[in-house]
């Protein structure tokens, strides 16, 4: 699961769980956009995904950019989405998905990555005050 980041109007900060895929460089996920997650993106588009395991070595990857609703391939992005958190399961909440009214996918391409691996070394790195690997 990932996190998405978006602010609302008052620029209070959210967190919600998400699905998503990564493919070519690009982050994919799904919203309705009557839902907050949707309504916030709507209204500022700059967002931020972290995806982190609780397993050690730890892992993680912070990404940041603007989100766009995809336009063409809606129902084949869905899909995806759902089955990479197993087919049974991404079946059932597929047939559904379709299905509601305004449901969208939004497409992130990151403008800036930052991300860190404990196994390299990385939690040494932090102690120092260095930065881990960062792509912009």
């Amino acid at each position: 699961m990932a996190h998405l980041a978006t602010s609302s109007k008052s620029g209070k900060p959210r967190v919600s769980p998400i699905w998503y895929v990564y493919e070519d460089g690009v982050f994919y996920f799904t919203t309705r956009l009557s839902r907050v997650k949707g309504r916030h993106v709507q209204n500022n588009p700059s967002v931020a995904l972290s995806i982190a395991t609780d397993q050690r070595p730890y892992r993680a990857v912070c990404a940041f950019g603007q989100a766009t609703i995809v336009k063409q391939g809606r129902d084949e992005w869905l899909k995806r989405i759902s089955y990479r958190y197993g087919a049974e399961e991404g079946r059932n909440w597929l047939g559904n998905a379709v299905k509601q009214p305004g449901r969208v996918v939004f497409m992130m391409k990151p403008d800036r990555i930052l991300s860190w691996d404990y196994s390299r070394g990385d939690s040494e790195k932090q102690e120092k005050g260095e930065s881990m690997d960062t792509i912009s």
